[in-house]
């Protein structure tokens, strides 16, 4: 399974809930924190001429990554009742993978299964659901299979730590 972090702090809540979940799966767990990771936000070029330029960043390394795995588990905070800015800039690039024809990023990802695990504070329950929905949005669009997702609520750094109830969820979060 290939995690992939939108988290903007080390050890935050929506890694912490994500370390849980990775606890009880059943494979390898590789971790992508795309704070650690350069990826420039998009040019839009879908409709000139030739299409999108080169841009020397790593969002095409972790595209492969993300080909590659047999399951993503995709993390991030509710921030602004969306997804961190780190994962917005991720999955926009997507566009421009899409238009790849070596790498047939639509097709590679088809049937795929998809986890998504989001944090928040204040009423994240209700304030997070349109977050799920995007995913799930994105999923049917790349028509990639939402398995299962898990809203944790958490307000200060640290706090899902002390969440055993919600940590304990994720014994049964891959079921």
């Amino acid at each position: 399974m290939l995690i992939i972090s939108g988290s903007s702090r080390d050890n935050g809540n929506t890694e912490i809930l994500a370390e849980g979940a990775a606890k009880n799966y059943s494979g390898e767990v590789e971790w992508i924190h795309l704070r650690r990771h350069t990826v420039h936000q998009i040019t839009d070029q879908r409709h000139s001429e030739n299409g999108f330029a080169p841009v020397e960043d790593d969002h095409a390394d972790l595209i492969k990554k993300m080909v590659q795995a047999e399951t993503i588990l995709f993390a991030t905070p509710v921030y602004w009742y969306g997804m961190s800015g780190y994962m917005k800039t991720f999955v926009d690039r997507w566009s421009q993978a899409l238009r790849d024809p070596d790498l047939e990023f639509k097709q590679q990802m088809k049937n795929k299964p998809v986890y998504v695990l989001i944090c928040g504070g204040d009423r994240v329950n209700v304030k997070g659901i349109p977050l799920i929905l995007q995913f799930q949005l994105i999923c049917e669009f790349m028509e990639m299979e939402l398995k299962n997702y898990f809203i944790g609520e958490a307000k200060k750094p640290g706090d899902m730590l002390k969440e055993h109830n919600q940590l304990a969820q994720m014994k049964q979060f891959f079921k």
